[in-house]
């Protein structure tokens, strides 16, 4: 066994849980990636551009028959850890505003198995 296998052979994975969140394309997902750093230091996650159908808003066609209307969202994936999950929960809500009209959507998994991840000392925050 080499030594990278022996070290992610001896990694514990941390019970976890995924956090799922649609939001609008108003820059939210980058406002909540930076607060969860900050002020939680969360690093497992990310943000990805997607289309979404009837997830910020009623979904309406134009005539029968057709496909509803997508509009651009953010899916934001977050992996939290089990213990914190229902307040990150909560702090996610408020933090991204999803109460809000049209303001998304928000999902918990049940338990996950995660390797835990760490960034380097040093590696600088993204500029917007």
């Amino acid at each position: 066994m080499h030594a990278a296998e022996a070290a992610f052979a001896a990694t514990k994975l941390a019970a976890s849980r995924l956090l799922l969140c649609v939001l609008p394309d108003d820059g939210t997902d980058r406002h909540l990636l930076r607060q969860l750093r900050e002020e939680h230091s969360i690093v497992q996650a990310d943000s990805s551009a997607c289309r979404g159908v009837s997830v910020l808003q009623e979904a309406s066609t134009a005539r029968k028959g057709q496909l509803p209307e997508s509009s651009f969202v953010k899916l934001v994936q977050i992996i939290i850890p089990e213990a914190e999950a229902d307040a990150l929960f909560d702090y996610v809500y408020v933090t991204a505003r999803i109460g809000r009209p049209g303001g998304g959507m928000l999902v918990l998994s049940q338990p996950i198995q995660a390797t835990p991840f760490t960034l380097p000392e040093g590696v600088p925050d993204e500029v917007d």
